[in-house]
């Protein structure tokens, strides 16, 4: 017997970032310490990178709930800023009922959409 899909208020992304072909050790130094700091998160269940082609990477998250996002953002920004030096986000796609704080970044940047109502 299967188990039921359950209808939580898990938030999850998925981005994908274009690096620059010099920069692709560093960019993966940060990803593996962002990594390495959301598994002592508790609200963060997910938290993975993947390599495509080269210069082509994309993340997975997951959380709890906007709380657990808001920590994790918040936690973590000084390497947030440093993905930036080494990588373009292309897109960023987010399901789930994020909080207030990251809706109006969503509305100011570029790539963002949002799915904020689970059905």
């Amino acid at each position: 017997m299967m188990t039921p899909i359950s209808r939580n208020t898990t938030i999850v992304s998925h981005a994908r970032f274009a690096v620059r072909e010099e920069s692709c050790a560093d960019f993966e130094r940060v990803a593996a310490a962002l990594v390495a700091r959301a598994e002592q998160e508790p609200g963060t269940l997910t938290y993975r990178f993947f390599r495509g082609a080269p210069g082509n990477y994309a993340a997975i998250e997951e959380y709890a709930d906007a709380e657990a996002v808001d920590a994790h953002q918040a936690a973590n920004q000084d390497l947030l800023a440093r993905v930036f030096e080494y990588a373009e986000q292309s897109w960023i796609t987010v399901h789930g009922p994020v909080g207030a704080e990251i809706q109006e970044w969503a509305r100011g940047a570029e790539g963002v959409t949002l799915f904020l109502d689970p059905l």
